[in-house]
């Protein structure tokens, strides 16, 4: 499995037309999550230590005594390599980086281990932050199966949400009240900061949980999820307590129709930024113009926000088994949003939603 995602990657080195002889993940002194996504390392933080990819498929792992039991029960298709000093871990990498041109991801490392990096490799550092993007963006069954698990737990806790409401709860209260759901319901962690978000507060896209408090006909725009084995999810969705008014059923049904524009739209071979235009569009040839603000979505993986997205500049052709969120809303000031969100994979035919619970309009 580990081979054939270092093969793509190598593969899309090629198409660029760049010359690169190797390639160095690194966890030195920036997490970089890249390195659990070539090793498929378990069990550990594997902090100080590296991986090396070859053209040929190869892979070998350079880590501490600390990590050793760790990286041997992993599994992995990778050599293991065990340093105990600062002296043997650069000596390992002097000896096993081969050739002059080393392909690095610019975006996940830091300036200073770069420059620590100078002191030991003489060669040429080139840039395959892109390449790696599109790597990680085709998800292989392992994974899909991994942000299936994480959805179906995230589902779970929304159809928990009715239980959870109360008059007067704050927004902090009910954020924790779901992030210990999640856990109980088989989540190993958070994908992200739960979004609960009362009344007016549902216009602000990333509102932070506060003290405000529940009351009958608030918004209530929740935005949470749990990771299963590293592998994220992501996922929205906007209900009403107690009561709702026309203007707000208004709003609601404007955003479904909406996404389910985006997720007929979400084919393979569609160019990622009509998919986003087509719905940008949508909206705007309704009273509420002007009134979506952000992407359609972006990619969930690794990292809730994974490899790509859907935005206006968006030029990337959609290929199948990619992970994507479609999630447009609406957020008006001072009165509300509303914002419906799924995770999917792309599919020849209509995408496969992972994250199933009711998109019907719910009061509660």
């Amino acid at each position: 499995m580990m081979k054939n995602r270092i093969d793509r990657l190598f593969e899309y080195i090629a198409k660029e037309n760049k010359n690169v002889d190797c390639v160095l993940i690194s966890r030195a002194t920036f997490p970089d999550i890249n390195f659990f996504y070539f090793s498929n390392a378990k069990g550990g933080l594997f902090e100080g230590s590296f991986l090396l990819l070859y053209p040929d498929g190869g892979s070998k792992l350079f880590t501490s005594t600390m990590e050793r039991e760790a990286a041997e029960k992993s599994g992995g298709d990778f050599e293991v390599y065990v340093f105990s000093s600062r002296e043997e871990r650069i000596n390992l990498l002097k000896d096993n980086i081969k050739g002059e041109n080393l392909g690095l991801s610019f975006s996940s490392i830091t300036y200073l281990e770069v420059d620590k990096l100078k002191e030991t490799f003489k060669g040429n550092l080139i840039d395959i932050t892109k390449e790696i993007s599109f790597t990680r963006a085709i998800k292989d069954s392992d994974e899909i199966n991994q942000i299936k698990k994480a959805s179906e737990i995230t589902s779970k806790t929304f159809s928990q949400i009715p239980e959870m409401l109360r008059n007067g709860m704050t927004e902090k209260e009910l954020s924790l009240e779901i992030e210990f759901s999640l856990r109980k319901n088989g989540a190993s962690s958070l994908s992200y900061d739960t979004i609960a978000a009362f009344g007016p507060n549902s216009s602000l896209p990333h509102y932070e949980s506060g003290d405000s408090k529940l009351k009958p006909s608030d918004f209530v725009l929740l935005d949470f999820a749990g990771k299963y084995n590293r592998y994220c999810t992501d996922m929205t969705r906007t209900f009403f307590f107690k009561e709702a008014s026309s203007e707000q059923k208004k709003v609601y049904e404007t955003v479904l129709e909406a996404q389910l524009l985006g997720l007929d739209a979400l084919k393979p071979g569609v160019i990622a930024r009509d998919v986003h235009n087509a719905v940008s569009k949508f909206i705007d040839d309704t009273e509420y113009k002007g009134k979506f603000i952000h992407s359609l979505g972006h990619g969930v993986g690794l990292e809730t926000h994974d490899a790509l997205g859907l935005s206006p500049i968006s030029d990337y052709t959609i290929e199948e088994n990619m992970v994507l969120t479609i999630e447009p809303g609406i957020y008006i000031p001072d009165f509300g949003g509303v914002r419906i969100e799924d995770t999917v994979v792309v599919r020849k035919g209509k995408p496969q939603i992972l994250t199933p619970f009711t998109k019907e309009l719910l009061i509660i």
